[in-house]
């Protein structure tokens, strides 16, 4: 009997180092780990959740299990077939305006977060910033008739295109609280918008950009506890603009937009 306790009383710090060991070990791994995917969350900036490790938390843990998959097309190819979304059909808006949509080539990096959700390679550099901010501002002023700039519903930090005032707001407008498109200013200069199926197809397809991890759930209006607005399948991410020249497709895209959200093809 002495002999079982004293070996038992061998036995329990044996087994407390072990776990001891097994905590460190696994501590070793993780926090590195978690200390890098909180870099990569902060090299973000401002956007729709707080900037710092609150934000990150509540993403990691609330946001991330509601992420979709975001670069199928089947989604448009049933909504087109079923006529949903009033988006031209098959041609969609940017068929329609006689400018191909040629292929970007490599897609960036995006961000492994669901929100925000922004680009960590291709980045432009400063000059085409600036370029890509005045052609997006000019543009809104110059159809006034039918966009508004004003502070974004889903980004906070940014000014976003919205239906002007006095135009009526289609099922899907009223759904966005009338926002259309707005610019990652103070990050990457990525974009995101609402489009007509056929052109979210169209614009995923040839790798110009790539579907919101929300888009078409209710998850973005059930975590913010109905602050913020449910995210249609059209709600999408336009890739970041690298050369002038792409400023103009990006901005093509914008344009397309518009119509599809407007129910109008009078812009300028």
């Amino acid at each position: 009997m002495p002999e079982q306790a004293f070996v038992s009383a061998l036995r329990i710090p044996t087994n407390r180092l072990t776990l001891t060991l097994a905590a460190l070990a696994a501590s070793a791994f993780v926090l590195p780990a978690a200390y890098r995917d909180y870099q990569i969350f902060k090299s973000y900036g401002p956007g729709g959740v707080p900037n710092n490790a609150l934000g990150w938390i509540l993403v990691r843990v609330l946001f991330q299990p509601f992420g979709r998959e975001m670069l199928s097309t089947e989604e448009y190819v049933r909504r087109i077939e079923a006529a949903e979304g009033h988006g031209k059909g098959d041609d969609g808006f940017l068929a329609l305006s006689g400018e191909p949509l040629g292929s970007r080539g490599a897609r960036p990096v995006v961000g492994p977060h669901v929100v925000p959700q922004r680009q960590l390679t291709q980045i432009p550099d400063e000059a085409v910033m600036e370029k890509l901010r005045n052609a997006f501002n000019s543009f809104a002023h110059r159809n006034h008739h039918l966009v508004k700039l004003t502070r974004s519903n889903l980004e906070r930090h940014a000014d976003g295109m919205f239906l002007a005032d006095n135009l009526p707001a289609s099922g899907l407008a009223q759904i966005m609280k009338r926002e259309i498109a707005h610019v990652h200013f103070g990050n990457d200069h990525s974009l995101h918008a609402v489009l007509a199926p056929a052109d979210c197809k169209r614009i995923i397809e040839s790798g110009w950009g790539q579907r919101h991890a929300f888009s078409g759930s209710s998850a973005m209006t059930f975590l913010s506890l109905g602050t913020r607005p449910d995210l249609p399948a059209e709600y999408i991410l336009i890739y970041a603009p690298r050369t002038e020249a792409e400023i103009e497709t990006v901005m093509h895209i914008v344009s397309a937009s518009i119509k599809f959200m407007t129910g109008r093809e009078d812009v300028r």
